[in-house]
């Protein structure tokens, strides 16, 4: 009994043991007759991409901006009567009456600038001969001064002689010293008139253009039409009285079209780098029914304040082209472009090819960034400059994440270069 008690015993304790060796001979014997995976190698993706020949040239971009057409200004007065064809959309043509305005008003300024000037010529005559009199007085006076310095220098030698009193070369002094204060005097004088006559030809220069303006106002009660055209915004009738501020027609001029548009701040300070902005050439395009009609214009004037609306500069240019008076109608939507600032020594590339900072060079079917300066953007476009070589290619694809030295193989170029 204790024998089969000790073996029992035993075997549990080596029990354990024993499903532990079957399990690891077990483990050993799977591991040892376990399928062989055939290796594959790791292959590199290449990814197909775009470039852009880095070619290095000067560039000066057309900028473009939107304007609409705009007419000439407005007449006004007092009106008496007005032209057989002064009615919204009537045809006049140059020289035609179109209001006649009541003359009294401009006949009295003109007659009151006249006898104005004819005052003023009249007190210019007068002090002309006030000073023609006083050089006259003048020399007198410096020939009396003469005499008189003589004398008291003749009773100043018979004096040391004996000859005469001291009374008496005192005199003869005194005598002197009037003469030469009149001379003095007679000298202001002929100063103070020749300043009252510059001061006088002011007066007349001024009253002269009083009553040219006077001369043209009364010519003008008479308005007839300076060109040919078409009338629109008729806002008077005979008997109607109006203000010089009032609006009485507007005559639209198909011959001199302006066009308005807007520049920016930073748009208009580069240009006015390239010089003055008054007399250069712009280009206006109109698209109408899908073609574009392109005219000549030179711009002629610029706003003198800021518009807050759009924060920019009002531009005013002049259509030149005559067939602009038979397609062109005021309020017509065009597009306007002109010459912006020139850049040296720059690469054109489309946008896509700019990673702040740098472009990503293709070498050897490899990506390298390069560093580069963005010097400005056209459109989709940017201009940059950097150490690139005309034979280099610039990645223009953009690839999520790219990263220096992927893989690419070029399939196509984009010719930006110039």
């Amino acid at each position: 009994m204790e024998r089969r008690s000790w073996i029992k015993r035993w075997a549990w304790r080596l029990l354990p043991l024993l499903v532990l060796s079957v399990g690891g001979l077990g483990f050993l014997l799977l591991v040892s007759t376990r399928p062989e995976l055939a290796q594959r190698d790791v292959v590199e993706k290449v990814w197909p991409v775009r470039a852009a020949p880095t070619v290095t040239t000067s560039i000066r971009p057309q900028l473009r901006f939107y304007g609409e057409v705009e007419l000439r200004p407005l007449v006004s007065g007092r009106v008496v009567d007005v032209g057989p064809h002064f009615q919204n959309g009537g045809r006049v043509d140059a020289g035609e009456l179109l209001v006649e305005i009541d003359r009294f008003e401009y006949e009295a300024s003109a007659a009151e600038a006249a006898a104005d000037l004819a005052e003023a010529k009249a007190r210019l005559r007068e002090l002309q001969t006030d000073l023609a009199a006083g050089k006259a007085m003048l020399e007198r006076e410096k020939a009396t001064e003469n005499l008189r310095q003589r004398d008291a220098k003749r009773y100043a030698d018979l004096q040391k002689r004996g000859a005469a009193s001291i009374k008496s070369s005192d005199d003869a002094q005194m005598a002197l010293l009037s003469a030469t204060e009149r001379v003095i005097e007679r000298r202001f004088g002929i100063e103070r008139l020749e300043a009252n006559l510059a001061r006088q030809a002011a007066v007349i220069q001024k009253l002269q253009v009083k009553e040219r303006r006077a001369a043209r106002d009364l010519s003008e009660t008479r308005l007839s039409a300076p060109f040919a055209g078409y009338l629109t915004d008729i806002g008077i009738e005979v008997g109607k009285r109006v203000s010089q501020s009032d609006r009485a027609a507007r005559l639209i001029d198909g011959s001199r079209l302006d066009v308005r548009f807007n520049i920016g701040m930073q748009q208009f300070g580069e240009l006015l780098t390239t010089g003055e902005l008054v007399g250069l050439p712009v280009e206006v395009v109109w698209s109408l029914q899908g073609n574009a009609r392109r005219f000549a214009a030179v711009i002629e004037r610029t706003g003198s304040e800021i518009d807050p609306s759009s924060g920019g500069v009002a531009v005013f240019a002049r259509i030149e082209s005559g067939e602009a008076s038979r397609l062109l109608r005021p309020g017509a939507f065009v597009e306007v472009a002109l010459p912006g600032p020139a850049y040296s020594g720059v690469v054109r590339l489309p946008e896509t090819a700019w990673h702040d900072g740098h472009v990503m060079m293709v070498q050897d079917n490899r990506l390298l960034p390069r560093e580069a300066v963005l010097v400005r953007r056209i459109g989709t476009d940017v201009l940059v400059r950097g150490a690139f070589g005309d034979d280099e290619l610039a990645l223009v694809t953009a690839i999520p994440g790219v990263q220096e030295g992927m893989r690419v193989t070029v399939v196509g170029e984009d010719r930006h270069g110039g």
